[in-house]
């Protein structure tokens, strides 16, 4: 008997070290300039990698006016270099969005920092790297909010003068088009997003007699409205955030945070299904306090006392209510439900001086979020967040919950992130499915730490060095702020950052180097 369980002992942690583990297989090395100002890595599944960046190099157009120098990287799955371009970026352009979609790269300039500026888009064929450049004239004076593409089409979606607006652009037209469609004034953007089949949602919370309610809306590319649909909140629930997804069995999902009034913090997640009218939508909310291991990532005595107290109130018939930061990810459709990911975290005020990025938008003079190395368009983190002030962001734990196709909770798990802080409020963990287990990975300085959830109950979870290109190369410094972790495609992430890496032994590489670096990371 005792030698049989031996044997599955084994057998269980030979499977384990098989499908538990990541693998560094490639590493791609870029030299990172002084004058390097925007910096970022964007994922086009299995065409490659993107490598977009402001060289904050001067030109001169006919030595009257000077503007900048993008340079955009195309690579391949095996992180070989297909193409490189360099963009001549006019005097007074700033940069507002980018997004990859239709196989394309879309970058959006506007000529100048007035809002009715006209805008200058260039377009990159990821396969190949062709480049297309538009001028377009604008006349809607849009605070920019959201940018989505669809099959392209680009659509915005902003403010004016306080009022939800969409507009979208058709590649080739000489100006921007609104899309009608009433919004109530001082209403909320809180999600625009594709769903990859001609149409696209726009998610707007408003204020109706009764309280709060969320709009969400489906539009064709052209504006045309094929759905629309009120959902009521509960009235002392406050709406921060909200995701959705695409038809899924002829609804559409929506989740989100929730805190009480009056408050920036959540104090829990709503899941709602929005349903075709005259069938009743479906909403549910899951309190912080209702879920496993969300406190995990505090000490266990702190962790412990929250707990006590939780079932104290339940004792004696009331609610306890954590409060807390939380970023929402896309929500993921599996098999038997929803898939919903989020990140706890907290903003940073601090006015300390960062001398690392002198020359770029990191420097004294700049505020760290206005537009940091992750930031996909200008105008983040929405508004109804309140982290306007923050210079940077601390992360702290990432959560999974698996919810039924009603939205009751399952089952939840947590990854707890160790020292990570970020320019900008966007994801640093990174999760994904392989067949119906969970993958979830991020960068912490020198390391990539990960966990893989094979069930509900049992997980495998480990931190290992990031694998640079020389046996003798040795990492002298990591820069805070900067780098991040996404899924790529199939089961393979990658992680990026900055390194200075020094090297005394090997005779055919520089001994010291500044480098922008991108590990592709495979879980086996």
């Amino acid at each position: 008997m005792t030698r049989l369980l031996l044997i599955i002992l084994i057998s269980i942690t030979s499977s384990y070290s098989i499908y538990g583990q990541v693998a560094q297989i490639n590493r791609f090395e870029m030299e990172k300039k002084n004058t390097d100002d925007f910096f970022t890595v964007a994922p086009a599944g299995e065409l490659g990698l993107l490598i977009i960046r402001d060289t904050n190099k001067e030109f001169s157009f006919k030595e009257r006016a000077k503007g900048d120098t993008w340079e955009v990287t195309g690579l391949d799955t095996t992180m070989t270099e297909m193409w490189k371009h360099e963009l001549s970026i006019a005097y007074g352009h700033s940069f507002k969005a980018y997004d990859v979609a239709d196989s394309r790269l879309y970058l959006l300039f506007r000529d100048g920092e007035f809002e009715k500026n006209d805008y200058h888009l260039i377009t990159i064929e990821i396969d190949g790297g062709e480049v297309n450049t538009y001028d377009i004239e604008n006349e809607v004076a849009l605070d920019l909010s959201h940018i989505t593409v669809v099959d392209g089409v680009i659509v915005l979606a902003g403010y004016v003068r306080y009022s939800p607006t969409l507009v979208n652009y058709k590649i080739g037209e000489s100006k921007f088009e609104i899309i009608p469609g009433f919004f109530k004034d001082r209403s909320d953007v809180i999600d625009l997003r594709s769903n990859n089949n001609g149409t696209f949602n726009v998610l707007t919370l408003e204020k109706g007699y009764g309280g709060f309610f969320i709009r969400l809306r489906t539009h064709s590319k052209d504006g045309t409205i094929l759905f629309e649909r009120e959902i009521e909140m509960m009235q002392d629930h406050k709406v921060l955030s909200g995701k959705t997804t695409g038809f899924i069995d002829g609804n559409i999902a929506i989740t989100g945070t929730f805190g009480a009034k009056n408050s920036y913090y959540s104090q829990g997640i709503y899941f709602a299904i929005a349903k075709p009218e005259g069938q009743p939508n479906v909403v549910s909310y899951i309190n912080f306090t209702d879920l496993e291991h969300f406190f995990d990532y505090m000490r266990p005595r702190r962790a412990e006392r929250i707990r006590e107290k939780v079932k104290r109130r339940e004792v004696a018939g009331k609610d306890y209510d954590y409060r807390t930061r939380l970023l929402m990810h896309d929500i993921d459709k599996t098999e038997n439900g929803f898939l919903v990911s989020a990140e706890v975290y907290d903003p940073r005020y601090d006015r300390t001086n960062r001398t690392e990025f002198q020359n770029s938008y990191f420097d004294n003079t700049q505020n760290y979020n206005f537009t940091g190395a992750n930031y996909q368009y200008v105008r983040q983190p929405n508004r109804l967040v309140n982290v306007d002030g923050a210079n940077h962001f601390e992360f702290l734990e990432s959560i999974v919950l698996h919810l039924d196709k009603q939205g009751k909770l399952k089952w939840d798990q947590s990854l707890k992130i160790e020292d990570v802080e970020a320019a900008s409020l966007a994801a640093v963990t990174d999760v994904a499915k392989k067949d119906e287990q969970i993958l979830m990975l991020y960068r912490n300085e020198e390391n990539i730490s990960y966990k893989y959830l094979v069930d509900q109950d049992s997980s495998i979870q480990a931190t290992e060095p990031i694998k640079l290109n020389d046996e003798y190369d040795e990492i002298k410094h990591n820069y805070d702020l900067i780098g991040g972790t996404e899924y790529w495609y199939g089961n393979h992430f990658f992680v990026w950052g900055y390194h200075k890496v020094e090297n005394k032994v090997a005779v055919d590489v520089d001994k010291r180097r500044n480098v922008l670096f991108i590990n592709k990371v495979r879980f086996e």
